[in-house]
């Protein structure tokens, strides 16, 4: 199909605000971590901060809660948990003036249930870009409470990386991006998108760069390869994790879901969420069509064990240390983790100093790895 053949539909148009299974999924994941994000940085803080960046409308065509809603029911349920949250202060942009307006009409109704929405400060909506919001953060100089960006648009333009490098650059922030591969990958040689393209991977010749870096991978793969290894080495984060994500009516990826934060405990909480949620042990949302792959046929750790034993060759190392160092390199999750440590144990193949008192594997237990495996 040419460039010229393809005409998107408005971000107004209905069409694209029919909740479809991979949105769901998608708000699934937002839901679930959001609730232990809170919880966590609630904890120690008195103020977090939520932003939806392109948050679009407050209900889908159909009826179904927008992030927004599910953002702010997720809010609630988690201070009425836990009384020591003080205050949860939610943010809501979006550009398109129709979006925006179903948008403010459902919050402005939302927030005339003050009782329910005590300890959160639901901010009016914003009918803006994201980058502009960005612009005010830096006016004030990033000084902002721990705060969760949830970045979600209608395909790549409009979310420059030099934004989500300084908004990643601030104390205690981290971001939930919605990496529009597809779309990417098919307007990638089309002049009319060249700027949009270059400005969201923060660089001129992206695809010099893709050929002369990543020519062995798959555009899909080398398009996410190269992102994410921007958000490492030019915008300096510490862990990201991809999330990926078909179509509901055919086996095609549509986007990734890419999280990025600087704590090892996010990365490890997120890697959790990702792998319960869609098609259970592996990072995806594949489509109702497809095949999934079940515990049963992922549970086999040999090779996971193999894995740890020439990744900690000769090494001592705590169990939370073992989990950190190699959290972005598999899909396993901690109990798996536990379980592999337990069978080398059991097969006297690693030593454990500092198991708990009935034998339990602690996260301060130090895990010796032998030099080498005859």
């Amino acid at each position: 199909m040419a460039f010229g053949d393809y005409v998107p539909h408005r971000d107004d148009s209905l069409e694209k605000w029919a909740y479809k299974e991979h949105t769901k999924v998608k708000h699934e994941i937002l839901s679930k971590y959001l609730s232990g994000w809170i919880r966590i940085l609630g904890s120690h803080n008195k103020k977090v901060c939520y932003f939806d960046c392109f948050a679009g409308r407050g209900k889908y065509a159909d009826g179904e809660d927008g992030s927004p809603l599910i953002a702010l029911e997720t809010a609630c349920r988690i201070k009425d948990q836990f009384e020591y949250i003080d205050e949860i202060v939610c943010t809501f942009i979006e550009k398109d003036k129709n979006n925006y307006n179903n948008l403010k009409a459902v919050i402005d109704a939302e927030k005339d249930n003050a009782e329910k929405y005590d300890k959160i400060n639901i901010l009016n909506p914003i009918n803006d870009e994201f980058s502009n919001l960005v612009a005010e953060i830096r006016e004030i100089r990033g000084r902002l409470a721990p705060s969760f960006f949830f970045i979600d648009p209608f395909g790549f333009g409009g979310v420059p990386f030099e934004d989500i490098k300084y908004i990643l650059s601030l104390p205690k922030t981290e971001v939930f991006f919605n990496f529009m591969v597809r779309d990417v990958n098919r307007f990638l040689t089309s002049s009319k998108h060249r700027i949009s393209i270059e400005e969201l991977f923060g660089f001129n010749n992206v695809s010099d760069i893709l050929e002369k870096k990543y020519s062995h991978l798959t555009a899909e793969q080398s398009l996410l390869r190269l992102y994410r290894d921007q958000l490492h080495n030019y915008a300096s984060v510490k862990y990201t994790l991809p999330y990926k994500v078909n179509a509901d009516d055919k086996l095609q990826t549509t986007y990734y879901l890419i999280h990025a934060t600087n704590h090892p405990l996010g990365c490890a909480l997120m890697k959790g969420v990702m792998y319960s949620i869609g098609t259970e042990g592996r990072f995806g949302y594949l489509g109702p069509a497809e095949g999934q792959m079940t515990l049963e046929s992922y549970g086999d750790l040999s090779q996971f064990k193999e894995f740890l034993l020439d990744r900690f060759q000769g090494k001592t190392l705590s169990f939370k240390e073992i989990q950190e160092l190699s959290c972005m390199e598999t899909f396993f999750i901690e109990k798996h983790y536990r379980q592999a440590v337990k069978e080398l144990y059991g097969d006297e193949i690693i030593d454990i100093q500092g198991l708990g008192p009935r034998g339990g594997i602690k996260k301060e237990s130090q895990i010796v790895f032998p030099k080498m495996i005859s």
